[in-house]
């Protein structure tokens, strides 16, 4: 997508709708024990098949989930988007794939995380994670966990930003997966949702290097569109209610989302957010997984 021509579809919402959606994507002051949890499935495959070699610093890479129960969640996504999932010995973690693509990661909460509040994780390339890491805190954030390295996975640093959303920014090994058309069941975009959207697009723009635009969706609202080297990223927004956390909204592409509703909710998880008459925004939707994953759906134009 380039920073020019982006077509920008959000929901519209209102601040009765979003109460869901306030418990879901509400930050939790809780350690991640993401190593731990990868490193005991011993055998951990790379973000692409085969080594690209090529790095394209500022694209959204990787998306992890993290849970406290692994195999809800992994049911979940295997019979609503088709996901291949193949699970540690011991059930803290599991990968998935759609088509034969690395598509995600569900790892487990360590004890004390309650019930229903997972959280996606983007991954966010950088070419070198030590640098990153010394240059959030100067900005803002807060190194949580790392550097370290991953096995076949890359080297990472778990960080806060300057609004306090939660990310990870990974130097992969063999390389970022090319940019190439998104198909359905997969990772289309990643927008941010915080309090102040500019000093984001600052931190981000000292951190990653971003330059940012700002536009208008359809609804006549501004996005904030962050990009390098022409090429749009990801989005920062103003979060539209009060007592939701900053933190990252990664959308994935679908054929039908009417039907993926239907999906969504027989295999237990929930619609939080969803205008079906509103022709400009019965496209998207934001959803819940069984565990409390919140993530965002988006139709794909020319629907198959």
């Amino acid at each position: 997508m380039n920073l020019q021509d982006l077509n920008i579809r959000r929901c519209k919402v209102s601040r009765t709708q979003g109460l869901s959606l306030r418990n879901a994507g509400k930050a939790l002051a809780l350690s991640l024990l993401l190593t731990q949890s990868i490193l005991a499935a011993q055998t951990v495959a790379p973000v692409t098949n085969e080594a690209t070699n090529k790095f394209h610093p500022g694209k959204v890479v990787w998306v992890d989930l993290v849970t406290n129960d692994v195999s809800k969640a992994a049911s979940f996504y295997r019979q609503v988007f088709g996901w291949e999932i193949t699970s540690s010995p011991e059930g803290g973690f599991a990968e998935a794939r759609y088509q034969g693509q690395p598509v995600a990661a569900i790892a487990a909460y360590e004890d004390g995380a309650p019930d229903n509040e997972a959280r996606w994780l983007i991954s966010i390339s950088v070419p070198d994670v030590d640098i990153t890491s010394a240059t959030v805190p100067e900005h803002g954030g807060k190194v949580l966990e790392g550097p370290a390295d991953l096995p076949n996975r890359g080297r990472y640093v778990l960080v806060n930003d300057s609004s306090g959303a939660m990310l990870m920014f990974l130097q992969a090994s063999g390389g970022d997966p090319l940019d190439v058309e998104p198909t359905p069941n997969s990772w289309l975009w990643a927008e941010l949702w915080t309090d102040d959207p500019d000093s984001a697009a600052n931190f981000y723009k000292a951190v990653v290097g971003y330059k940012s635009k700002t536009v208008s969706d359809t609804n006549g609202h501004d996005v904030m569109i962050l990009g390098r080297q022409g090429i749009a990223r990801a989005s920062v927004v103003k979060t539209p209610w009060e007592d939701v956390e900053p933190n990252w909204l990664p959308y994935l592409l679908v054929n039908d989302i009417g039907k993926t509703l239907k999906s969504v909710e027989k295999h237990g998880g929930s619609v939080v957010l969803y205008a079906a008459n509103d022709s400009d925004n019965a496209d998207v939707a934001i959803v819940a997984d069984p565990t409390g994953g919140v993530f965002a759906l988006q139709q794909k134009e020319d629907r198959e």
